[in-house]
Formats: C-alpha cells, sequence, structure tokens
C-alpha cells in the first residue's frame, strides 16, 4: 500500500481500523529497519540525562545491550499487536546491576521513562511521513501512545519490582559482611586491612572521629528499610560530618532500630570544637541524642574513638539534662568512668561536696557558680561576666559554697571540679535528698 494511502478509513480511538492498524505496523516495520539508530538514540539520551549511569564502562554496555533489546521487544508489542511487552533478559540484568552498585530506585525509574519517551517521540516523527491523512496519521499516534504507555508502565512495575528485590538481598548482604568487619576490628581480632577497607568503603588508615547517635521518637527513625530514602539517624550524622568540612566517606553502622554507630574522616585534624557541634544539635527539631569520642588515627584510632563516644553516650543516657543534646568525652572524660559505679560515685560526691551535694534548687544554684568559678581559674571578675551577677554576687555565692562544702574552695581542687562535673551531667543519680546529706565539717 502506498504510504499517502495509508489511513483512508479511520475509525475512533481505542478501535483501531484496518487503515490505522496499517499506520501502526508500519511505524514497527520502519523501527526493525532503523533499529540502530532508535537504540543509539535512546541510549544517549539516558547517558545525558543520568550521568550516573555513564561514569562506568561495564554499566554504559549494559545500558546499551538493554536498550538495543528494548527497542527489539517494543516493536514486537507494536506490529503483533500484543498485550504486554515481553521484558529482555538484558533489561533485568542491568536493574540488578544498578541495584547492587547502589543506586538509587529513582534513577530506574528515570531511565525508563526516558526510553519510553524516546521511542514515542521516534514514533511520532516517523508517523507524520507516512499519509497524508491527517486524522488517520492523528488516530495511529494517539494509538501508540496508549498503547506503549500502558505496556511501559507494565515493564516499569516489574522492573522496579526486580530492583527493589535485588537491593534488599544486595543490602542484606553487604550489611551483614560490613557489620562483621567492623565487630571484628572492635574485637581486635586479626584482619586484612585491604580486604576490610574494601568491605566497609572506608579508609582505616586515617584520623578518625568516633559518633554514636540515637533517639526515641520513632518518626526519626522513619524512612525505607531499604536505606533508599531518608533516615534521620544518618542525615544528623551526615550534617556533623559536613559542619566539620572535612570531605571524605562517612562510615554508618546501623546498630539497632534507634541507635547508629558512625565514624568521621577527619584529614589531618587532631582536635574539634565540642561547642560548634552542639549549637549544631541543640538546634535539631527531631530529639536525637550524639555522643562523640576525640580525633583518634589508625586501626587503633578507630576502636578508641568509638569507646570513648560509647562512655560519652553512657554519661548522656544517665543524665537528667534535656535532650536533644551532644556529649563529647573531652567534657566528660572523668564523669565517664565514674558511671560504672553510681553508688560508689553518690558517696564520693556526697564526700567532697558535703551539704552542696544535696538536691534542692539553693545547691545547684551554689554548684553552678562555684563550677563556672573553678573553669574560669578562680577569677570572680570572669565569672561574673560568664553568669551575667555582679563580683559581690559571685563573692557571696562562694563563700555560701565554702560552708556548705566545709573549706575554701582553692582545697582540693581537682576532687572538687570531678564532684561537680558528676553533679552537672548526671544529676539526681549522684546527688541525695537533704536528710542523707552529712553536715557540714567545722
Amino acid at each position: 500500500m502506498n504510504p499517502h494511502e495509508i489511513g483512508q478509513d479511520t475509525h475512533s480511538v481505542g478501535d483501531p481500523g484496518p487503515a490505522t492498524r496499517a499506520l501502526i505496523e508500519a511505524v514497527a516495520d520502519l523501527s526493525t529497519t532503523r533499529h540502530a539508530e532508535i537504540t543509539q538514540y535512546m541510549t544517549e539520551r539516558i547517558s545525558a540525562e543520568i550521568e550516573a549511569v555513564s561514569t562506568d564502562r561495564h554499566t554504559r554496555r549494559s545500558l546499551a545491550q538493554a536498550a538495543e533489546e528494548g527497542v527489539a521487544a517494543m516493536t514486537r508489542f507494536l506490529r503483533d499487536d500484543l498485550e504486554e511487552i515481553e521484558i529482555p533478559a538484558a533489561s533485568y540484568s542491568l536493574v540488578r546491576m544498578l541495584a547492587r552498585q547502589g543506586f538509587p530506585v529513582s534513577v530506574v525509574d528515570r531511565s525508563n521513562r526516558l526510553a519510553q519517551d524516546s521511542i514515542m517521540r521516534w514514533c511520532l516523527e516517523v508517523l507524520a511521513g507516512l499519509s497524508d491523512d491527517a486524522a488517520a496519521v492523528m488516530q495511529a499516534g494517539v494509538e501508540i501512545l496508549m498503547k506503549l504507555s500502558a505496556g511501559i508502565d507494565g515493564v516499569s512495575q516489574k522492573l522496579l519490582g526486580v530492583y527493589e528485590t535485588e537491593r534488599d538481598t544486595w543490602l542484606l548482604n553487604r550489611n551483614a559482611s560490613r557489620t562483621a568487619r567492623i565487630q571484628d576490628i572492635l574485637a581486635g581480632r586479626p584482619i586484612e586491612v585491604g580486604d576490610a577497607e574494601h568491605t566497609l568503603g572506608y579508609r582505616l588508615g586515617q584520623r578518625h572521629l568516633g559518633v554514636i547517635v540515637w533517639t526515641d521518637d520513632i518518626e526519626v527513625v522513619g524512612g525505607d528499610r531499604s536505606g533508599t530514602e531518608w533516615n534521620g539517624l544518618e542525615q544528623a550524622v551526615t550534617t556533623l560530618a559536613e559542619h566539620l568540612g572535612r570531605g571524605g566517606r562517612v562510615l554508618f553502622e546501623q546498630f539497632d532500630e534507634y541507635t547508629a554507630w558512625a565514624w568521621i574522616p577527619l584529614g589531618t585534624v587532631d582536635r574539634i570544637d565540642p561547642r560548634g557541634l552542639s549549637g549544631i544539635v541543640a538546634a535539631w527539631q527531631r530529639p536525637v541524642g550524639v555522643a562523640v569520642g576525640a580525633p583518634q588515627e589508625g586501626i587503633d584510632g578507630f576502636v578508641r574513638t568509638h569507646r570513648q563516644a560509647a562512655q560519652a553516650r553512657e554519661v548522656a543516657l544517665t543524665s537528667a539534662l534535656p535532650g536533644p543534646r551532644l556529649v563529647s568525652i573531652d567534657e566528660v572524660g572523668a564523669v565517664a568512668l565514674m558511671c560504672t559505679n553510681l553508688e560508689w560515685a553518690r558517696g564520693w560526691v556526697g564526700d567532697v561536696l558535703g551539704r552542696l551535694a544535696a538536691d534542692d534548687p539553693a545547691a545547684a544554684q551554689l554548684r553552678h557558680t562555684l563550677r563556672e568559678f573553678l573553669s574560669s581559674g578562680g577569677s570572680f571578675v570572669a565569672t561574673a561576666e560568664r553568669l551575667h551577677l555582679h563580683r559581690n554576687s559571685v563573692a557571696y555565692r562562694i563563700s555560701k559554697a565554702e560552708e556548705q562544702i566545709g573549706h575554701s574552695v582553692r582545697e582540693c581542687r581537682l576532687d572538687l571540679e570531678n564532684a561537680l562535673a558528676l553533679c552537672h551531667w548526671l544529676g539526681a543519680a549522684v546527688l541525695a535528698p537533704d536528710s542523707e546529706i552529712p553536715p557540714a565539717s567545722g
């Protein structure tokens, strides 16, 4: 049939007549002869618009193979008026590869949509040259669009299902291997460093900051367990790492549903300012607790900074202070050591502070003033500036504190500082009712 004779009898949309069917078959025949052209067009569009797919040679080759077989499948779908598009093996292979490489599901979905748009554009462009009958061309175009849309929607749903299954399996295997390596390192078991770094995706021979994050809020945990959606704990670690601004991949390990461990690479930095991180955490709307160790280097440092973070977290969990907050081992080192025996710590605090260890507002005010006084080097002026008080008010409070303690605050200073730190961080856990407080010594 002459192309310009195609379409002389038209039927309503959804019930294509012989002429409309002939136009569709003519498009399918052309797609067979120009198969390589369509494949190249589709591959180039996907590679150009999804850069991540085009960066790996093996992935590019798999994409080209999937496009080639996909065009052939869509051609058969149109030509033979099939009920659904037969998904080629290369498409399944590509989707599984993308899942194992950690590409988000959006890449798979976007690739499917670009493939659909590419074949539709090509069909409509060639359709216009097959007949002078505008109505027939329009009807055939609508039929092609509707048929391809329905067919490719079915393909997309199946491929996304394959992606999710493969992604879940991959994450399970990867996380199991990664968790095993982390546990080996923390337990001091011998490892092959190169293999461990490959499994973790993280360099062990660098300076690290150990971090533990936790929450009791189910909304923070949130997200898709496959790891493709937002996770509040991981986002918290990412925010802290961005503030430190040292680059490098963070190692994040979900310990349980409400707790995660992380190691942030620090480059050449050997000290951090907990106050800067505390300001970030305090501004969060979601209740996430953060404990950090001190910067440590190498495999031994990997272990030590994590243990320090765990000690800091123990202080935070024992503390009655409200969250969200950040607790650094630099602030609570001595306190962390005493958290293991709270009964002993409570008795020691009472011995050191005397009646200043009372669990009441008046004693709390004196403890706070004395702690600031000692941390400022025993300066009345500096303490007054910090607390926004008159110098004489500070002097009065220090005098009252000495009465409660039973001696000058210049004596036994280290014990005083440690006892006050315990009171600050652990609160009622190391304080005692007034009836249990011994009288001040003469």
